[in-house]
């Protein structure tokens, strides 16, 4: 095994052992470190090790490099998928009008979204 393989070997092991502690932000930034750490080409090593998006952990990297205090959000402010009523103004209203007054029940609670199947 050629050392190159090692490294990737090594930055797998310890990228699957510590994953499921992370949020989204904490693992871009640790993939990131793995790289500065690495130096050139580090950024495609740790990407293929661990099957990120290089994309990924060069923000990560840029993060880490930065040298800014970190904050308590995952995400930056306005960032993240916008709600379907948000995207869709009337939505709301109009599946309101789908559902007749006897079977929606309680009529000053208002929901939105899906129910989850079993």
């Amino acid at each position: 095994m050629g050392g190159l393989a090692l490294v990737e070997e090594s930055i797998a092991d310890r990228y699957e052992r510590i994953r499921p502690w992370l949020n989204e932000r904490q693992r871009r930034v640790w993939l990131g470190n793995e790289a500065l750490a690495l130096g050139y080409g580090g950024i495609k090593t740790v990407a293929e090790a661990t099957g990120t998006h290089p994309d990924t952990v060069a923000k990560g990297r840029r993060e880490v490099d930065s040298g800014e205090e970190p904050d308590e959000r995952v995400r930056a402010p306005g960032a993240g998928r916008k709600g379907a009523a948000e995207r869709n103004p009337g939505l709301e209203e109009a599946l309101f009008k789908l559902v007749s007054p006897a079977t929606r029940g309680d009529p000053s609670r208002r929901w939105c979204g899906r129910r989850r199947r079993r």
